[in-house]
C-alpha cells in the first residue's frame, strides 16, 4: 500500500507539473495555434476557395469564451471562375463580420477536434456579398445534397452543438458573378436560432428547422432588381418558426417595359401572412409548402394604355419565365392549401375609363411541380380559384353610355361566372340624348339580372375567349328609344345583322345555349307623322338562343344561329316564333311567327301614332308568317285571320296639334278594307315582300315585311 501510494503521488505530481507548464505554453502560443488551425480548416473544407483574416482573437479555456473581431472570409474568385460546370459552386460568399463571440465552449472536446459544444454564439454586423454563379438545378439529388452540406459544415468534427445563436444587423448583397448586376439587397436582418445541432443524423429530423429546434428572424427591408432597377420591395419581415408563420408588412412591385425604361408601380400590399410553413420541405425538398396565405389589403395599379399595348405576347412571357437565370421558378414546386385576398383595390390610370370596386381572391389546393407552371397557367394547377368583384363600371368610347356590373363571381371549380346585375345606362334622358346627335340614333337602356355562365373555360377566358355551355339570364329589361324627327344618317347598315356582328366580333365566342326569362322589351319612337310617341311593349318574354359562335371550326360543324321567342305584344297579344340566321357574310335568315286571337283594338297603341289609323272594331283570330331574307330584302308567306275589322283614318290638325278623324277618307277606307278573312269561306294568303332600306336595321326590315303582309291582307294598296 505504501508503494502504491508513493507511485500515485509521483504520477499526480508529474501531471500537475505538466498541467502548469502546459498552461503557460498555451497562454503564450494559443493565438498562433488557433489562427493557424482556423485558416487551415477554412482552406481544406472549401477546396482553397476561401481564406480568412481577422484583427484580433481572444480565448479563455477556463470559461470556454472566445471572441474574434473584424473577420474577413475572402473568396478566390479567379479559382471559382476557372472551375468546370460540375465543380463550380452555386454561390460564392464574401463575408465581413465586426465581431464573433462564443460562450460556454466545452474546451476539452474542442481541443480534441471532434466536437464543438457551447452555450451561445453572437455574430454582430455581418456584411455579406453573395455572388450567384449558376442557377439551381431540379436534377440535384436532395439526400446527396443534404449530406454534402452537413459534411462541409462539420468538416472533421463529429458534432457542432450550440444552445443559442444570435446574428445581429446582417446585410447581404446579391450580385450576378458574371454580369456584376445586382440581384437583391437584404438589409438589417436579425436571427435567433435555438438548439443548434449539426451531426450526421439531425438533418433528417423533420421536426427541426435546418440545424435548430426553433428559429426566428426579422428583416427591415428586402429588394430584388431587374437590370439593377428595384422591382420588388419588401419591408418589415417577421418569421416565427414555432408558430410556422411569416409576415411581410409591406410589399411593392414595379413593372418595366424594357431594359432601360423606368419602373411603373404595379402592386402595393400590406400584412401578407404565410401560415403553416413547412421549412423542411422548402429547404430540403425545394417544395414551397404552406397551409395558408392571407393578405388583408392589396392595391393593384392599372398600367398606362401605351404600356398595355406594348405588352409581350403570351409565348414571349412564358419563354422569359422558363429562361429564369436564378433557376428558382423552375426548381421549386408549390403546395398550398389556401390563399385568401379579401380586399384587392384596383386603382385606374389617371385617364382610365374604368371604375373597379373591391376584388376578392380565393385559391384552394395549389399543386405545381414548378413555380413557373403556376405563373403561366394558375388555374390548371389549382383545385379551385374564385375571383369576386363587387362593382365594375366602364364608359363607352363615345361617352354615351356607362356599362355597370354588380357582384361578379368567377369560380374555376364550378366552372361558373355569375353576375348579379349588368346595366347599360345612357348618359342622358330621351330628349337630351336625341339632341346630342344630328341623325337618328337608338338610345338603349338595359338592365339584366342574375346572369350565369355555366361550364365556362377559365383558361380561355384569361386568354380573352368566351367559351361556355350555357348563359342564363333570369330577368331582363331592354328599352329602346328613337326620334325620327331627325334625318337618317346616310351610312349603310349592310353587314350589321346580329349574326354578322357576331362573326365580326374580335373576341372568340362559343356558347351552346342562352336562355332569357321574364324579359321586358320596350320600343318607343317619336313620330313625325303624328308628332307623338308610339310605343311597342313585349311582356313576359322568353328567348332561347342556340349556337352562339364566331369560331370558324365550330361554324363548319353548325352554321345556324337559332333564336326562339315567346312573348306578349302590348301585354295582350301572344306571339311565338323563331329566327334562324346563317353564320356567313350574306346575312341569310329565316323568321317565322304565330299569334293566337286578340282584340284588334289593342293595336291602336301602335297604329295611331305610327300610321294615323285607329281600329274601331275587330278581332284578330290568328297571324302566321314565314319569311326568308338576306342583306337586301325579305319575303314570304303571311296569313292573318280576322273578322269585323273597321277603322278610322286620322289626321293631325295643324293649328290645335290634335289628332282628328278624317270622315270621308275613313268612309272610303272601310269600303276598300276587307272586313273579314276568311270571307265567304275563302282564306286569303298573301306573299309579303319588302326591299330593305340599307340605312335601317334588321328588325325594321322584319317589321316592314309583316306590315306589308297585313296591308295586303286587309286590302290597303
Amino acid at each position: 500500500m505504501k508503494l502504491f501510494s508513493k507511485m500515485f503521488l509521483i504520477i499526480y505530481g508529474v501531471i500537475l507539473l505538466l498541467a502548469v507548464a502546459g498552461y503557460f505554453v498555451w497562454e503564450k502560443y494559443k493565438y498562433k495555434l488557433v489562427r493557424k488551425t482556423v485558416s487551415t480548416t477554412i482552406a481544406q473544407q472549401t477546396d482553397s476557395l476561401y481564406t480568412i483574416k481577422y484583427d484580433s482573437l481572444s480565448f479563455d479555456e477556463v470559461t470556454g469564451n472566445a471572441s474574434m473581431k473584424n473577420i474577413r472570409i475572402i473568396p478566390d474568385t479567379t479559382r471559382a471562375k476557372n472551375l468546370n460546370g460540375e465543380n463550380m459552386p452555386d454561390i460564392l460568399l464574401d463575408v465581413t463580420i465586426k465581431s464573433l463571440i462564443v460562450k460556454g465552449v466545452k474546451t476539452g472536446k474542442a481541443l480534441e477536434g471532434k466536437q464543438m459544444v457551447g452555450d451561445t454564439v453572437v455574430i454582430d454586423k455581418p456584411q455579406i456579398i453573395m455572388y450567384s454563379l449558376k442557377p439551381l438545378q431540379k436534377k440535384t439529388q436532395i439526400e446527396s445534397e443534404a449530406n454534402i452540406v452537413y459534411k462541409q459544415i462539420l468538416g472533421k468534427l463529429d458534432l457542432i452543438q450550440v444552445g443559442f445563436v444570435f446574428i445581429n444587423n446582417v446585410n447581404i448583397k446579391g450580385i450576378d458573378f458574371f454580369s456584376k448586376e445586382k440581384n437583391f439587397d437584404f438589409i438589417n436582418g436579425k436571427f435567433l436560432l435555438e438548439g443548434v445541432m449539426i451531426d450526421s443524423a439531425h438533418h433528417l429530423d423533420t421536426n427541426r428547422i435546418l440545424f435548430c429546434k426553433q428559429a426566428a428572424f426579422t428583416i427591415d427591408s428586402f429588394f430584388s432588381y431587374n437590370n439593377s432597377r428595384r422591382e420588388l420591395s419588401v419591408r418589415d419581415v417577421n418569421f416565427l418558426g414555432k408558430q410556422q408563420s411569416l409576415l411581410f408588412n409591406e410589399i411593392s412591385v414595379d413593372r418595366f417595359e424594357n431594359d432601360t425604361s423606368k419602373g411603373i408601380r404595379l402592386i402595393d400590399a400590406k400584412a401578407l401572412k404565410l401560415s403553416g410553413i413547412n421549412t423542411n420541405e422548402i429547404i430540403k425538398n425545394k417544395n414551397f409548402k404552406v397551409d395558408t396565405i392571407v393578405c388583408e389589403n392589396i392595391i393593384v395599379y392599372q398600367l398606362p394604355e401605351e404600356n398595355l399595348k406594348s405588352k409581350k405576347g403570351k409565348d414571349e412571357r412564358i419563354s422569359a419565365k422558363l429562361n429564369d437565370s436564378t433557376g428558382f421558378r423552375n426548381v421549386y414546386s408549390v403546395a398550398l392549401q389556401r390563399l385568401h385576398f379579401p380586399k384587392v383595390t384596383f386603382v385606374p390610370f389617371a385617364e382610365s375609363k374604368f371604375v373597379v370596386g373591391n376584388i376578392g381572391i380565393k385559391i384552394n389546393g395549389v399543386n405545381a411541380d414548378r413555380i413557373v407552371q403556376l405563373e403561366t397557367n394558375p388555374v390548371d394547377y389549382s383545385k379551385e380559384v374564385e375571383v369576386a368583384l363587387d362593382k365594375l363600371s366602364l364608359k363607352s368610347k363615345d361617352g354615351l353610355y356607362n356599362f355597370n356590373f354588380q357582384d361578379i363571381i368567377l369560380n374555376s371549380l364550378h366552372k361558373e361566372l355569375n353576375i348579379q346585375s349588368f346595366n347599360i345606362i345612357p348618359f342622358a334622358g330621351e330628349k337630351q340624348f336625341a339632341n346630342k346627335s344630328a341623325f337618328q340614333k337608338d338610345r338603349y337602356d338595359v338592365q339584366l339580372r342574375n346572369i350565369s355562365l355555366k361550364n365556362i373555360d377559365i383558361n380561355n377566358l384569361i386568354n380573352k375567349k368566351l367559351f361556355a355551355s350555357e348563359l342564363a339570364i333570369d330577368n331582363c329589361t331592354i328599352k329602346i328609344y328613337r326620334d325620327v324627327h331627325k334625318p337618317l344618317e346616310k351610312k349603310s347598315k349592310v353587314g350589321n345583322y346580329p349574326s354578322q356582328l357576331l362573326v365580326k366580333f374580335d373576341v372568340p365566342i362559343n356558347i351552346s345555349k342562352v336562355t332569357l326569362n321574364n324579359a321586358y322589351i320596350q320600343y318607343r319612337e317619336n313620330e313625325t307623322i303624328s308628332d307623338s310617341i308610339g310605343q311597342m311593349d313585349f311582356y313576359n318574354s322568353k328567348l332561347n338562343i342556340s349556337n352562339i359562335t364566331n369560331v370558324p371550326s365550330e361554324i363548319q360543324k353548325n352554321n345556324e344561329l337559332n333564336i326562339s321567342f315567346d312573348t306578349k305584344v302590348l301585354g295582350a297579344i301572344p306571339l311565338k316564333g323563331n329566327f334562324k340566321y346563317i353564320l356567313n357574310k350574306n346575312g341569310q335568315f329565316v323568321v317565322n311567327g304565330h299569334s293566337t286571337g286578340f282584340n284588334a283594338l289593342k293595336l291602336n297603341a301602335v297604329s295611331v301614332p305610327m300610321a294615323l289609323i285607329r281600329i274601331n272594331t275587330g278581332t284578330i283570330n290568328s297571324i302566321d308568317f314565314n319569311f326568308t331574307g338576306n342583306d337586301t330584302a325579305a319575303s314570304g308567306n303571311f296569313v292573318m285571320k280576322y273578322n269585323d275589322l273597321k277603322v278610322d283614318v286620322l289626321k293631325r290638325d295643324k293649328d290645335s296639334k290634335q289628332i282628328k278623324k278624317r270622315g270621308l277618307t275613313s268612309l272610303a277606307a272601310n269600303v276598300i278594307i276587307k272586313n273579314d278573312n276568311p270571307r265567304n269561306g275563302n282564306l286569303r294568303k298573301v306573299t309579303a315582300q319588302f326591299d330593305r332600306d340599307i340605312y335601317k336595321s334588321f328588325f325594321n326590315l322584319v317589321w316592314k315585311t309583316i306590315f306589308a303582309g297585313m296591308k295586303s291582307t286587309v286590302g290597303i294598296p
